[in-house]
């Protein structure tokens, strides 16, 4: 779980509060990443950084990112914990009333350092299908951007007994869980949801696929129905904060992880033992 920062950065200097006429606040034009930084290493920095500018290209916000890699330095050097996130916002800053943004905006950069503790993964995750479905957009399909107000409203679905719960969108089809991507193991293939649309393109996911492909083991994108989630024979949960994940059980899909299922399970938490190790040295 996530807790409350331990230290923050808006615009270089140390504080953590910003105006009520940010437009981050006022209509959520903007965009994050949360990092997992272990020993003062962010872990997948490259991937993080390529999708955080290519949301921002999306979304049209100029960004000083050598301004902002100082920034993010500076902050780390002031670190004295091993395992922390990193979470990184970008708005478009201040502006007045109405939607049209300026045309020269003065971006926001937020840092914040907040403590994490590691869930217990190696039990398996228990999850719950959420009956909010997710809106679609093309244009924004994939990236992290402010608007997160689809999650908030799955996540509240999810029982306190529940680790994560997983959200389809309005067609129907499965997406990815409320803070994590899906993989799904049908009749020997792993597959992953289209994102095109709906949801989040994880870093963690786009490395578990990279380095399935090394092991010859290629992992198919398409649309996943409830049907496939159903006959799925092994179900990963994945973010780039704890990793993998297997599904143990999904309560209202009538899903249980079988014990000897586990060949895919151990092969990503593999991969994810030496992405972690590698980092922390």
């Amino acid at each position: 779980m996530l807790d409350g920062p331990l230290q923050s950065l808006i615009n270089g200097q140390q504080a953590d509060q910003i105006s009520i006429r940010d437009r981050g606040f006022q209509y959520g034009d903007g965009c994050f990443e949360t990092v997992r930084i272990l020993s003062n290493e962010p872990i997948l920095w490259p991937a993080h950084l390529r999708r955080l500018k290519h949301a921002c290209k999306v979304l049209r916000l100029s960004v000083d990112f050598d301004l902002l890699m100082n920034e993010i330095s500076q902050l780390l050097q002031s670190n004295n914990n091993a395992d922390v996130i990193l979470k990184i916002t970008i708005t478009r800053g201040e502006g007045g009333r109405g939607y049209a943004p300026a045309k020269h905006a003065d971006c926001s950069r937020v840092l914040q350092l907040i403590e994490y503790i590691v869930p217990d993964t190696a039990k398996g995750a228990r999850v719950i299908l959420c009956d909010h479905r997710l809106s679609s957009n093309s244009h924004l399909g994939g990236i992290k951007h402010l608007n997160r107000l689809d999650q908030v409203l799955a996540s509240a679905q999810i029982p306190a007994n529940f680790d994560e719960g997983l959200c389809m969108d309005e067609d129907g089809y499965v997406i990815e869980g409320c803070r994590s991507n899906l993989l799904l193991a049908v009749d020997n293939e792993l597959l992953t949801s289209d994102l095109s649309r709906s949801g989040v393109e994880g870093v963690m996911l786009n490395h578990l696929i990279e380095e399935f492909g090394k092991q010859a083991t290629a992992v198919i994108r398409k649309p996943l129905s409830l049907a496939q989630l159903q006959e799925a024979d092994e179900i990963l949960l994945c973010n780039s904060v704890f990793g993998v994940w297997p599904v143990l059980e999904i309560q209202n899909v009538d899903w249980q992880a079988a014990p000897d299922q586990t060949k895919y399970a151990i092969a990503a938490q593999e991969i994810q033992y030496t992405l972690f190790q590698n980092s922390a040295l």
